[in-house]
């Protein structure tokens, strides 16, 4: 089973204005480091998770929304083409963030642990840190080849839906000139089942 979550900080704080539910493409694989904090102890293993903004309630019902009409319009089913809130796809400080966690159950770890706090509402308390990395490296230009196989496929998420986006067209000018013409992105990915 596979969950996003959504994370805001401890009432009286904020979160780091580092935090963002958009991302340039340069800062795509980064990630967050996480840990459950009881009291003033943290428990439990540290675990990094990369960012996949677009895995985001509101953002994958927006991407999914734009594709949809893209699609409709490239096959003749309609005329109008859906545009994408742009408070989703602009890069600013966020009150919110979320991670998207595969549950393994068997482990009896961290993300056993975030699913069992999520079903119980418990209220749980997690560390953080982030968002942290060398990220993928992506240039402005050439081809750029992705090889995943389950969950990994998540570190490539923004980056595809950045392209999605360059392909709708929406995207700004700043944000369009961050790729050349000859930019090509390549992606094979794999999974065990449909799960």
């Amino acid at each position: 089973m596979i969950k996003t979550f959504k994370f805001t900080a401890v009432p009286g704080t904020q979160l780091s204005p580092h935090i963002s539910k958009h991302y340039p493409i340069d800062w795509t694989g980064k990630h967050y480091l996480m840990q459950e904090k009881k009291g003033d102890r943290y428990v439990g293993n540290i675990r990094h998770y990369t960012v996949s903004n677009c895995m985001a309630a509101d953002a994958y019902a927006e991407y999914c929304k734009a594709l949809e009409s893209h699609i409709g319009v490239a096959k003749g089913q309609t005329e109008k083409i859906y545009r994408m809130d742009q408070s989703l796809i602009t890069v600013r400080p966020s009150t919110d963030f979320s991670l998207t966690l595969k549950v393994y159950w068997e482990a009896k770890g961290f993300s056993a642990r975030m699913f069992e706090s999520s079903a119980a509402k418990d209220n749980s308390v997690w560390l953080a840190k982030g968002p942290m990395g060398k990220s993928l490296g992506v240039k402005r230009s050439g081809q750029h080849l992705a090889f995943a196989a389950g969950t990994g496929a998540i570190t490539f998420m923004d980056l595809s839906a950045y392209v999605a986006r360059f392909v709708m067209g929406e995207m700004d000018e700043k944000e369009s000139s961050q790729i050349d013409d000859d930019f090509k992105f390549t992606y094979y990915v794999t999974y065990y089942n449909e799960e």
